[in-house]
């Protein structure tokens, strides 16, 4: 049986450089992940339905099992929208990609969250200076993976300044930072 991951993120079918990773990542593990997807958008035209795109991934990938299920939203969703959406898909663990500032009310909700399941973060800040501001942001996920070095060097000196544990924070091209 496989996991079912829920992705908070850019509408993958959109043309964001956001959505082009989220579709690329999500397309590239139909074989080994079901996924479900808060699809965000700036007036979203698709806003408050639900697309299953599990048929046209199985047809267009060869996968007999893909699962793929967006839930396109203005902006980027709810406390109440995830909320009815971990009921309805029951999801192994939450996936954020993007700036973590456009997701607080995510941020709020991270005790209830993670009494049930982590919340994982791909992390694309490579810009200087280190972004303190999303230290508080970082400790409430349960695995942080960046995209560079200089991803994972910024994570954790946001992290280390808040005073929490970094030794495990790592590059995915490196074993240890």
């Amino acid at each position: 049986m496989k996991r079912k991951i829920l992705l908070l993120s850019d509408d993958l079918r959109m043309n964001s450089g956001i959505a082009t990773m989220s579709r690329t990542f999500v397309l590239g593990t139909l074989n080994h992940f079901d996924w479900v997807q808060i699809g965000g958008a700036i007036k979203h035209p698709e806003a408050g339905k639900i697309v299953d795109m599990s048929e046209s991934c199985r047809k267009d990938f060869g996968i007999p099992d893909a699962s793929l299920k967006i839930y396109p939203t203005d902006g980027y969703g709810n406390q109440e929208m995830l909320r009815q959406i971990l009921l309805i898909e029951k999801p192994d663990a939450i996936l954020h990609y993007t700036d973590p500032r456009f997701w607080q009310w995510l941020y709020q909700m991270e005790a209830e969250i993670r009494q049930e399941m982590p919340i994982f973060y791909y992390a694309i800040w490579d810009d200087l200076p280190v972004p303190m501001w999303n230290a508080p942001f970082y400790e409430s996920c349960d695995l942080i993976m960046g995209i560079s070095k200089q991803s994972c060097y910024i994570h954790k000196a946001a992290l280390e300044d808040a005073g929490v544990e970094t030794e495990t924070i790592r590059s995915s091209n490196e074993s240890r930072i």
